[in-house]
């Protein structure tokens, strides 16, 4: 169980759950290095173990963190931790679900849902320019600010649960609620599902209900099928009602073509004018649509299995966002120490590089192996990195050969042989909060395998943890030597540390054991720079001092 205090890649301390449900929960939580409050979303530790399910996770996240719009959570960061498993980081909103809204409220008015929905259908235009559908629009995942604005969270995390097999198993009729009549029958989601799904978010609004419910989440499915939905109170003026009926409309070819065309007449739906302009074209969209033929019901029914499959898979009460920034690099993967120094990116030779053998952290199966054909072997699949110590990062893969004589293991800057029918490598002699990136390949007599992953950019990476780590130092302060030098002076709280790492907000430099002066050299005349510093040693790092980011010790250099 995770607990308040927990600190997440040595950065994100875990203040309050503020939400949880059947694939993950949420945390209020302080960044300790950009001293902000952001909202964590940690999985279910049940879920990660599949490599997969990590990668698709990663990609929905960095996906997100390329789609800049007001009405879209931001995702900050992306992470796997192994006290809290697989965590998204992204802005901390000040309010409140929609979701929790009705449940005080029961109904809004005509004037607030359609403000509601067309902010929500310029988000989801945003991202479905980008590619992303969100496929689990609900109340749940649209948040309110103070101001009653509104913003989307939680998009895409469904599509890839979906493809993996993995989904929630509580709360089904939350969701099943909201699905589109052909995403009941087992066809794939598009951005018209979202309207659809927007459409019953609306309805829920001002009926103060769902137009299907039911005890039976695959009954609730089946009824978005074949049923029409009970007609909205009489106070709903008309050009509203128009708006939602079509959003909600059976065939996907008869709703709003887009949310940003949605979200234009869910803003003029209140003006007179519009009113019968509404109506009289949603009536004439209506004559294109074919009678439905009450057959659809065979249909339906002869795929109930797939169903049954989708709306388990679909119920995710704690959507995953996302985006964002993941711990994989964006240009050439680096291997930093504890002061962050970049190691050398010149890739080792394999195989037998730099490692006699395998190490006891390796671990392998008993598959029988024989050496055919005129080709190397297969590269492997699903590599995971995850931290177990100050010192150590777990490595998982998939053995896709049946005839290597080993793998190569390379971080960036060294590699190391293990052994045939290898799955699991412990890369261990790590400093403590470490930042590694690594790739694997496959190889026999005949040669070696592609590497997995093959893209730099796509290198699976992770950060050692902290450890106990020495005491940290004090009374940090700085003082101007010439125009290009500042001395950073400081009191040593440890008797056994290893040395001390000198951070200046952007790089950082190491100093060796019992040091309590440097002289930070390079700078131009007229910088202006900050810093901080702690002590490590082979159990860990100490605190940053000091430790806020506001109280960092700042000097300009002289101009001259």
């Amino acid at each position: 169980m995770v607990l308040a205090g927990t600190v997440l890649a040595g950065r994100y301390r875990l203040e309050q759950r503020i939400a949880s449900g059947g694939m993950g929960e949420v945390w209020r939580a302080a960044d300790q290095v950009l001293g902000r409050t952001v909202a964590v979303k940690r999985l279910l530790a049940t879920l990660p173990n599949d490599p997969s399910f990590v990668d698709r996770f990663r990609a929905e996240a960095r996906t997100m963190a390329t789609i800049s719009h007001p009405g879209v959570v931001e995702v900050y960061d992306f992470g796997d931790d192994p006290a809290a498993g697989v965590y998204l980081v992204m802005k901390y909103i000040d309010g409140e679900s929609l979701a929790h809204t009705l449940a005080r409220t029961g109904r809004l008015s005509a004037e607030v849902t359609m403000r509601l929905v067309a902010q929500a259908a310029e988000a989801l235009h945003a991202a479905h320019e980008n590619g992303v559908t969100h496929r689990d629009v609900k109340p749940g995942n649209l948040l309110l600010r103070p101001d009653g604005s509104a913003l989307l969270t939680d998009f895409g995390i469904a599509r890839w649960a979906e493809a993996t097999g993995h989904g929630a198993t509580g709360s089904l009729a939350g969701t099943t609620g909201y699905i589109a009549p052909e995403r009941a029958i087992g066809r794939p989601a598009t951005a018209r599902s979202d309207i659809y799904s927007l459409g019953v978010v609306a309805y829920r609004c001002l009926a103060g209900r769902l137009p299907f419910e039911g005890d039976n989440p695959l009954g609730v499915a089946l009824r978005h099928v074949d049923d029409e939905p009970p007609p909205l109170p009489s106070d709903v003026p008309e050009g509203v009602r128009a708006v939602v009926e079509r959003a909600m409309a059976k065939d996907p070819a008869a709703r709003w073509p887009s949310g940003a065309a949605l979200a234009v007449e869910a803003r003029r739906a209140l003006t007179p004018a519009a009113t019968q302009t509404q109506t009289t074209f949603f009536a004439a969209a209506e004559e294109t649509v074919p009678e439905r033929h009450r057959s659809r019901r065979l249909v339906v029914l002869a795929s109930a299995v797939l169903v049954i499959a989708i709306v388990t898979t679909i119920s995710i009460v704690l959507g995953r966002g996302g985006s964002p920034q993941a711990q994989s690099p964006l240009g050439n993967p680096l291997a930093t120490g504890p002061a962050g120094n970049v190691g050398a990116t010149s890739e080792a030779s394999a195989p037998g590089a730099t490692n006699p053998g395998p190490s006891s952290g390796a671990s392998s199966s008993t598959k029988p192996r024989t050496v055919s054909g005129t080709t190397p072997p297969p590269p492997p699949k699903n590599l995971t990195a995850t931290p177990i110590s100050a010192s150590a990062i777990r490595l998982r893969w998939s053995d896709d050969s049946a005839d290597e004589d080993g793998f190569t293991v390379i971080n960036g800057a060294t590699s190391r042989n293990v052994g045939a029918n290898t799955t699991t490598y412990d890369w261990d002699g790590l400093a403590p909060n470490t930042h590694t990136c690594f790739k694997v390949r496959a190889y026999n007599s005949l040669g070696t395998s592609a590497y997995h992953p093959a893209a730099e950019a796509d290198w699976v990476c992770a950060t050692t943890q902290l450890g106990p780590g020495p005491a940290a130092p004090a009374n940090l302060t700085a003082t101007a030597v010439n125009s290009g030098t500042i001395r950073l002076q400081w009191t040593d709280g440890s008797a056994d540390e290893d040395g001390f790492t000198v951070i200046n907000g952007v790089t950082s430099r190491n100093v060796g054991a019992n040091t309590t002066t440097y002289d930070w050299d390079g700078l131009a005349p007229g910088t202006y720079m900050c810093f901080k510093v702690r002590a490590y040693n082979s159990s860990g790092v100490s605190a940053y001092n000091p430790a806020a980011e506001p109280e960092w010790v700042c000097l300009t250099t002289p101009a001259t």
